[in-house]
């Protein structure tokens, strides 16, 4: 037999001409029907992101359809505007929504990435999940918990006691590596192909040593611009020049540690995965995509949004130009395993509400 292959050849064929038609047609066509087309179009985008990313010369496949995309997203729209009334108008039934709201996460969660795995597929086998709400709520909800109870006393308690709020916001820097560390955990272990699990390798402490990192970058760059943003303003004692001075320091300075964040994070949760007898490779670098984000930033902002996949199709490809498939043992280990049927709506209340479940 054959050797393995030392890397599994991973491409990205996407062409920004063919994805612009594409997204104007979704877009016209979702304002026309004031969003009722909107999960034709998710359909028609993912169809073609995972047709034209190949593994080994083979492409993906997405099998979602658009009806039970669309009830998902009639559900979710329902719960957003349910928290929206009570919010705003109906303060007093606002705790019991949240309480609700977070009975209901480890359900989203877990439903997102069934959904996602039962309708992705690659050489007409489909991915599988198999967590359920108990293991979701433990991996979710009861850290999550104890990370938005941190930030909602910090908010409370700011403008009558800084330090201590100071000091809750300080226990949910130490509180969210460790939530996001198990989050992830939950999804790629219940992830299965052709009969193999994914196992994650990461720890909580790897998680904060680079949001640690990333904030000592913010306030290496505060500590400058406030020092060169005084001098300027004492030397110019000009407003538009002090505002000038102070913002786009603080400005690049969350854009370099938001790409280191992202670029490690990235690098950390796909090196530490490994689904049967395949591991990855994950390269991105902070540098690199600080300059994807400004440069897709600047030419959006300058073309009022026609270059929105232009900027797409240059993330898809850098992202997938920096990830390798490295097989550890034969293919022929993945065997088709039986499929069935999950419902869009967890799928569809996560991307509403922006959760990001993704590697």
């Amino acid at each position: 037999m054959a050797a393995a292959p030392a890397e599994l050849a991973l491409r990205f064929h996407g062409r920004t001409g063919e994805y612009f038609r594409i997204w104007v047609v979704n877009l016209f066509l979702t304002l026309a029907t004031l969003g009722v087309f909107s999960a034709w179009a998710k359909v028609r985008k993912k169809r073609y992101f995972y047709s034209h990313t190949t593994l080994d010369g083979t492409p993906f496949q997405y099998l979602g359809q658009p009806i039970p995309i669309l009830k998902g997203r009639i559900v979710a729209a329902a719960l957003f505007l349910l928290y929206y009334f009570t919010s705003h108008f109906f303060t007093a039934l606002l705790p019991y929504v949240l309480v609700a709201g977070a009975l209901l996460a480890p359900w989203v969660v877990a439903g997102s990435a069934a959904f996602t795995a039962r309708y992705s597929a690659f050489r007409n086998m489909t991915f599988r999940f198999d967590g359920g709400y108990r293991e979701a709520f433990r991996a979710v909800t009861f850290s999550g918990l104890l990370v938005a109870a941190a930030v909602s006393l910090g908010y409370a308690t700011y403008s009558n006691n800084p330090v201590f709020a100071g000091a809750a916001f300080g226990v949910f820097g130490l509180i969210f590596p460790w939530w996001q560390r198990r989050t992830k955990a939950f999804i790629i272990g219940n992830m299965s192909f052709g009969g193999n699990s994914g196992a994650f390798a990461a720890t909580g402490g790897q998680f904060f040593k680079i949001y640690f990192v990333a904030g000592l970058i913010m306030s290496g760059i505060g500590v400058l611009t406030a020092i060169f943003g005084g001098i300027l303003t004492a030397a110019f004692k000009n407003q538009t020049v002090s505002m000038v001075a102070f913002l786009v320091p603080i400005y690049v300075g969350y854009v370099l540690a938001f790409a280191y964040a992202q670029a490690k994070i990235g690098n950390l949760v796909w090196n530490s995965t490994q689904l049967g007898p395949l591991r990855f490779e994950s390269t991105l670098s902070g540098r690199g995509l600080a300059k994807l984000y400004v440069v897709n930033a600047l030419a959006i902002l300058a073309t009022a949004g026609l270059l929105v996949p232009w900027a797409v199709m240059r993330t898809l490809a850098y992202r997938v130009a920096c990830l390798k498939v490295l097989p550890e043992g034969e293919l022929t280990e993945f065997a088709g395993a039986e499929g069935t049927a999950v419902r869009a709506t967890g799928a569809e209340v996560g991307e509403f509400f922006d959760l990001d479940l993704s590697l």
